[in-house]
């Protein structure tokens, strides 16, 4: 394939230009929209179009006056004067230099960027109720959520955002395009999209924004003695908070189960894109015994430290199916990958996302913040979680979007039948 350094292709009708490849900006939510993980087909276009960049050199070689020769050059030269005296600018050549090391999770946060990602922890937002990500220089969602603006009014998995109001989307940072999108709740936005499953068909949809909370774990029905529960998210705004909702849930299945009111257990993990690595440990729990490994963390020194569970399981004996998609990561995989290494589950969907890094958030001067991923994650048979090594199904069903368009979910609809 020919490689373009100056152009890329990217999802619009047109060519523009890019200074990387792919960046996906953490897995929170985000005043009304989310940020996550893109699903497999789109990972793969990505991919496609990926261009290697080997590093060379020992920048501690390095004499930072090139920097400062740069700009001064710039200053004396540039047509435009007034841009080098930008935030933007000074932001911009530090997010250069953390994007540059291609490890998507590992980012630089503004001053602005970094107060909206703290507000953003709660999961109740005035917006359109949609994850997106970012994906090859363009806005892509994840998925809508249940009962949310953006579902009401006809968005889809898989849509690429191409213009706000009329507004072109194009070489924007994510956070740039979700402040865009977000607004106070009764007010419209309108997002022009292009529909993969349509060819990249175009439509012009417009939204009411709306105060919007998205639980992060729900018992969505009971049907035919099968539970069917929703965890749409491994955060909520402390760890204590999410255990406190997952117990609620787990002790109500647990009775369900010993009355015989309930037989089987279906756990919908699709477009979870992950949050807290602690909340996979306690999840997986309540089905395996205690002491059972969930994961290894590979730090950068080399050594792997263990995560066992810790309590004795109340779910331990009801059976269980597992429903992924490729927007599923990070913990939700863990989880996932645990509990099919040690045939506690069966798992339905799509090959997941394939995030295996841990991240810290570090505080640095001026209220920016830096996200960086400071450990791997094994599953149990110590293989790195990557996006070479994903989750695979023990059974696959691909979504059919024409049947979800008529309100048919058919991946749910072969969970069911599996767990009957």
């Amino acid at each position: 394939m020919e490689q373009k350094t100056t152009t890329k292709t990217s999802f619009f009708d047109k060519k523009v230009s890019v200074s990387n490849i792919i960046v996906l900006t953490g897995i929170s939510l985000l005043f009304g929209v989310g940020i996550g993980a893109s699903s497999t087909p789109l990972k793969n276009y990505v991919n496609d179009k990926m261009v290697t960049v080997v590093p060379s050199g020992d920048l501690s070689k390095k004499s930072f006056s090139l920097y400062w020769e740069v700009y001064n050059k710039l200053r004396d030269y540039y047509v435009d004067p007034a841009k080098l005296e930008t935030n933007e600018l000074f932001y911009g050549s530090i997010k250069g230099m953390v994007e540059s090391l291609s490890d998507a999770p590992t980012a630089f946060y503004t001053p602005e960027e970094t107060a909206e990602y703290k507000k953003a922890q709660s999961g109740s937002y005035s917006g359109i109720g949609a994850e997106l990500d970012f994906v090859n220089n363009s806005v892509v969602v994840v998925a809508p959520f249940d009962g949310s603006p953006a579902q009401k009014a006809g968005i889809e998995a898989q849509d690429v955002i191409s213009k706000v109001d009329d507004k072109s989307t194009a070489n924007k940072t994510i956070t740039q395009v979700v402040s865009e999108i977000r607004g106070q709740a009764g007010t419209k936005v309108a997002l022009t999209i292009l529909r993969p499953r349509e060819n990249f068909k175009e439509h012009v949809i417009e939204i009411i924004r709306g105060n919007v909370s998205a639980p992060s774990i729900e018992i969505k029905e009971v049907k035919d003695k099968i539970a069917v529960v929703k965890i749409s998210r491994f955060t909520e705004s402390t760890m204590s908070e999410w255990v406190s909702k997952w117990n609620v849930v787990s002790d109500n299945i647990a009775t369900q189960y010993k009355n015989g009111s309930v037989t089987h257990l279906v756990l919908d993990l699709r477009n979870n894109p992950g949050g807290f690595f602690d909340a996979a440990v306690v999840l997986a729990g309540d089905f395996l015994p205690k002491g059972s490994i969930v994961a290894y963390q590979r730090e950068r020194a080399g050594a792997d430290k263990v995560f066992p569970t810790a309590t004795e399981p109340r779910l331990a004996d009801i059976p269980v199916t597992i429903l992924v998609n490729g927007s599923s990561a990070s913990a939700s995989e863990i989880f996932t990958g645990a509990m099919q290494y040690y045939k506690r589950a069966k798992v339905i969907g799509e090959q997941t996302y394939g995030k295996g890094t841990a991240q810290v958030v570090l505080p640095v001067s001026d209220g920016a913040s830096l996200h960086v991923t400071i450990s791997k994650w094994l599953l149990p048979d110590k293989e790195w979680l990557n996006p070479e090594n994903t989750i695979e199904p023990d059974t696959i069903v691909k979504l059919d979007y024409d049947l979800r368009a008529k309100g048919i979910d058919n991946q749910m609809e072969e969970a069911l039948k599996l767990a009957k």
